[in-house]
């Protein structure tokens, strides 16, 4: 070997080295940025205490959605206070409250609404608002104070030491109280709409403590003045729906919800799931569930209990995270769909006041010493466990824990719900359709190309099949879609027919061909018989498209589609799996084929000599020797056709309805996780929640796709083994 040829080689060879180590490091990277990218799912919450200061004894706090700024309702007004280092940012004092007649108050975080309770039955409404003023260069958080109506809610006049209160935003607000000697009071008012404007104020008065079977502890309203509930010292939560103004509510009757007295009430972000917690420490959440035809509340989750009573819940604005506190002033931070508790700070005395930072990012916790706590929380992912992942979850608007796959809704107060199961079910579902319709028809065609045909069709076929592979995915998807999937529906028993009947005609075709006379057939069969075996093909597929309106008509009645909904439940989904099997498997075809009509070819021919030679016919041949040779070769075709089918996208987004549905039924969708990245991950938001959820799912399909491919090299390999020693 001349200097040249040697330089040339070491060259190469490093060249070859560096291009495989720089692929797998390719691979590798990959694989550790999508796994960087998913982490942070699974991190645990953390907090941090930031400020501990002294504030006047409070009845109810509040906090601006910057944690900024926090005002302390007493009972003699409202004082503001920077968090940051516990400066004074001014006081409002209300000339209904002088005197220190308030006994309580209530606020809501939602609009503003801040209400006290006054010792002589009446209630004062307020309001407070944040403005932003950016004018220095720096955000800047201004309190201000507006107040409102006084009005009467206790005629008698006694002290009002519960109260609810919640304005709806178009004219409409309640305010619902407790007195000293445990009546229930609600008051109503409405602002009519005049002809050029508002027009009068309308109020009225409710009683409604003879529906009462037990005395009253605590009450909720919902921001939308529908339902009114009230807690009682027997573990039974009373309920109303609020109708008309003039209407008295109706009452609905009651359920209970624990075995001791309720003490604390609110609601989950959207006012459809409602805490309860009760005298021994248990935090609850129920829902209204169709049970019977009827929607009643339902115990759907349980979260771990406090070592005392509950006393104060404080829900997140942002999610379905709640707080819950004890009556020793221990905090927990909870999650009511994962059913998480993700830390527990100790309290230092009894609470006062307990607040959720509108943004989910913090919590104010007052004692009643008037020692005021902030804290930071770091939490950004809390609706997510493996349990949510791969589990059944119960959801509200659901009558059982299902798997679902739903990341988006209408409103703010939407419940995401991320079960992969669906998404995994689909593409199982979508591969299997795919390569049933692909797998066979691909192994014989090669079969039948390796060893029967002519070496002229050969010439002509195999190329063409290879070429069908360069056809883009995104053609086959939409052809799929646009075009196969209407024409299906309308010829579907037809397309039905096909299955049985091709392969019976064809079968019935050979078993006849082999009556006619032997010099004839061996005359004919190497000029026509690729020629006939199309013409029979064809005639077949005429004949299951031609009786399939007389079938269809015998046995369903005129109408498949109608039998399937009505006799059998089933639904049909224009775009289902059998489109996905058609197109899917058009595009797995070309590469199984090729695999193993290179596989069959590449048999030692002095094997099919001495077969032949024994006197195996060629069929005996191309079964019994030639394919368990070439069985490797077709396990590796049908396992990189698997691969393909597996994280196709294009064509399942686009020939199926893409809903996460688990149904085996061939006429329905289903959702795959490839289609579903390309669907929701253009509009995730940068290392949210579905973002993160989004390369989990990719991870999986990497690790699933790894792990498949490395069991088939070994089973491959193994089969080599086993063959080569023949």
């Amino acid at each position: 070997m001349t200097a040249r040829a040697r330089i040339i080689d070491q060259v190469g060879r490093h060249l070859i080295s560096i291009g495989g180590v720089g692929i797998i490091a390719a691979v590798m990277g990959i694989l550790f940025f999508i796994l960087f990218e998913a982490y942070p799912l699974f991190q645990s919450a953390d907090w941090m205490k930031t400020a501990t200061l002294r504030a006047p004894k409070a009845l109810v706090i509040g906090m601006d959605p910057y944690q900024t700024v926090t005002y302390i309702a007493s009972d003699e007004g409202v004082d503001f206070m920077r968090l940051a280092d516990g400066r004074a940012d001014g006081s409002e004092r209300p000339k209904a409250l002088e005197g220190g007649r308030a006994v309580s108050a209530t606020r809501s975080l939602r609009d503003g609404g801040l209400a006290w309770g006054l010792d002589d039955g009446r209630v004062l409404l307020s309001r407070i608002d944040f403005t932003l003023d950016y004018s220095s260069g720096k955000r800047h958080v201004q309190p201000q104070f507006s107040a409102g109506d006084l009005v009467v809610l206790d005629p008698r006049g006694e002290a009002i030491e519960h109260l609810a209160y919640q304005d709806e935003g178009e004219g409409r607000a309640a305010a619902v109280g407790i007195s000293a000697s445990g009546r229930v009071l609600l008051l109503v008012r409405e602002e009519e709409q005049g002809l050029l404007g508002p027009g009068e104020l309308v109020e009225a008065s409710h009683e409604l403590t003879s529906d009462l079977v037990a005395l009253p502890r605590t009450l909720l309203l919902d921001r939308r003045l529908r339902r009114l509930l009230v807690g009682m010292d027997n573990g039974h939560i009373a309920q109303w729906k609020l109708g008309d103004i003039g209407d008295r509510p109706q009452y609905e009757g009651s359920f209970a919800a624990a075995e001791t007295a309720i003490t604390a009430l609110d609601h989950v972000l959207g006012d459809v799931s409602i805490i309860v917690g009760d005298a021994e420490g248990h935090v609850r959440t129920w829902a209204k569930v169709e049970r019977d035809g009827q929607r009643v509340f339902t115990l759907m989750h349980e979260l771990p209990a406090h070592a005392d009573a509950v006393v104060k819940l404080a829900s997140s604005l942002r999610d379905k995270q709640f707080l819950s506190a004890d009556a020793s002033g221990n905090i927990a931070l909870h999650h009511m769909t994962s059913e998480q508790t993700f830390f527990s700070v100790e309290g230092d005395g009894p609470l006062g006041d307990l607040i959720m930072a509108p943004k989910a990012d913090g919590f104010v916790r007052i004692g009643e010493d008037g020692r005021l706590s902030h804290y930071q929380i770091n939490n950004p992912h809390p609706e997510i466990t493996l349990g949510v992942l791969f589990a059944q979850v119960w959801y509200e608007g659901y009558s059982k824990e299902e798997f679902v796959w739903q990341s988006s809704g209408g409103t703010d107060e939407f419940e995401p719900k991320l079960s992969l199961i669906p998404l995994l079910f689909g593409t199982v579902k979508g591969t299997l359709y795919a390569l049933l319709f692909a797998l066979p028809l691909a192994v014989l065609a090669a079969i039948y190309t390796a060893e029967f045909a002519n070496p002229r069709v050969r010439a002509i076929v195999k190329p063409m099949v290879e070429v069908m592979a360069s056809l883009p995915s995104v053609i086959l998807g939409f052809l799929a879609g646009l075009w196969l999937a209407p024409l299906l529906e309308t010829r579907l028993i037809g397309t039905l027919l096909l299955f049985p009947l091709v392969p019976t005609v064809v079968v019935f075709g050979a078993w006849c061909w082999q009556l006619l006379p032997a010099h004839f057939v061996r005359r004919a069969t190497v000029r026509w018989e690729i020629y006939l075996l199309i013409a029979i093909t064809l005639l077949s597929t005429w004949l299951a498209f031609v009786l399939g309106p007389a079938f269809e008509e015998m046995a369903f009645a005129g109408s498949f589609l109608g039998w399937l909904r009505q006799d059998l439940d089933m639904a049909y989904d224009q775009r289902n799996c059998l489109v996905v099997g058609f197109a899917m498997g058009f595009a797995v075809v070309p590469l199984i084929f090729t695999i193993c009509e290179d596989a069959l070819s590449s048999i030692p021919s002095h094997l099919r000599a001495g077969s032949l030679a024994l006197g195996a016919t060629r069929w005996q041949t191309a079964v019994r020797v030639v394919l368990p040779m070439a069985l490797p070769g077709i396990f590796s075709a049908a396992m990189i056709g698997f691969g393909r089918a597996i994280g196709e996208t294009m064509i399942v987004l686009m020939a199926t309805g893409n809903t996460p549905v688990m149904d085996w039924n061939i006429f329905n969708g289903m959702r795959t996780i490839a289609a579903n990245i390309a669907v929701e991950l253009p509009e995730a938001p940068h290392q949210g929640t579905l973002y993160r959820v989004l390369f989990l799912s990719g991870l999986l399909l990497f690790v699933s796709t790894f792990a498949i491919n490395t069991l088939a090299e070994i089973v491959r390999q193994r089969l080599r083994d086993r063959y080569n020693r023949l």
